[in-house]
């Protein structure tokens, strides 16, 4: 996905970020290279930026089975479930390696169905312009 042509300068980075001891209050995602805080619900995608998620690693830390969901709140308001109820076992990882597209205003939540220890990295290209 290319920077808007009527920009004056913008960037292309590789990021990295994610949750550590996720449970099961939901969790917004944060794009800005660091660790987001179980149950922070206060981050969105700045504006002027397009984020591609290139890999989202889910791993269970317990030795207890767990559920987790992954659903995306559009700007307009609406919610999108990209991932719901994904069983994960003791000391299991999931991987999905499908991109998912995040503009200004989206935000990116997870949560677990039970209150587990679950640790999530998100590799993504974050674009902006100005």
């Amino acid at each position: 996905m290319a920077i808007p042509l009527q920009s004056l300068s913008g960037t292309e980075v590789l990021r990295r970020g994610g949750v550590q001891s996720q449970s099961n209050a939901t969790t917004e995602i944060k794009f800005d290279g660091t660790l987001t805080a179980p149950a922070n619900t206060s981050n969105v995608v700045p504006a002027n930026h397009i984020i591609t998620i290139l890999s989202i690693f889910v791993c269970e830390q317990g030795d207890a089975a767990e559920a987790f969901t992954f659903f995306m709140n559009e700007s307009g308001g609406g919610a999108v479930y990209l991932i719901q109820h994904q069983g994960i076992g003791p000391f299991q990882t999931y991987i999905w390696n499908d991109p998912i597209t995040l503009v200004g205003g989206d935000k990116l939540s997870v949560y677990l169905q039970n209150a587990g220890n679950v640790d999530i990295w998100v590799s993504y290209i974050d674009q902006s312009w100005v």
